[in-house]
């Protein structure tokens, strides 16, 4: 190993015990904890793009797909097809998705295109504050969450859901119900 890569890993790690100990350091109120695998999903409710309010524990006996997206982000563009196609395919079943758009960051008029432009059939929640996306921890987009029918969280995923988190993550919630 050259004394380069050496020095560049020693930077990295000073530089994650910093970022560490900084987030450690900070008051309990400043900081928010993401729901985790085994944890109950945080309740929320949100207005959808038609104006209904829609409440996460109101879907419970479902499983829940909770996709937080913005207009502007090309993978959550990519991923939104996928996202129709399932709910469309499973909802027979007990698959809901609910697309929470972080307003705070975008446009109402964008959401309306984007939602109307992709045939989006499933709940688009607003998010105008970003109070429901910080609480969910959702910074980077598209972020998901996949809840059972008790209300528990069972799987999360930063980045675009795959057809193999759909296998392995979704289908079987499905099968127990």
């Amino acid at each position: 190993m050259t004394l380069h890569i050496v020095r560049r890993r020693l930077r990295l790690s000073l530089l994650c015990g910093v970022i560490l100990a900084a987030s450690a350091c900070a008051p309990f109120s400043a900081r928010t904890i993401a729901p985790a695998a085994g944890a109950a999903a945080p309740d929320f409710t949100l207005p959808a793009l038609d104006g209904r309010p829609v409440q996460l524990s109101s879907e419970q006996g479902h499983v829940v797909i909770v996709n937080f997206w913005a207009s502007w982000c090309g993978p959550c563009a990519h991923e939104t097809p996928r996202l129709v196609q399932w709910y469309e395919q499973h909802r027979g079943r007990g698959l809901v998705v609910l697309g929470v758009d972080s307003l705070y960051l975008d446009s109402r008029s964008s959401v309306d295109s984007f939602a109307k432009d992709n045939r989006v059939s499933y709940p688009i929640l607003l998010d105008g504050e970003g109070s429901i996306s910080k609480q969910w921890r959702a910074q980077q987009l598209p972020r998901s969450y996949v809840v059972d029918r008790g209300g528990v969280v069972r799987f999360m995923r930063i980045g675009e859901l795959t057809a193999d988190d759909l296998e392995a993550q979704v289908l079987p919630l499905l099968s127990q119900g």
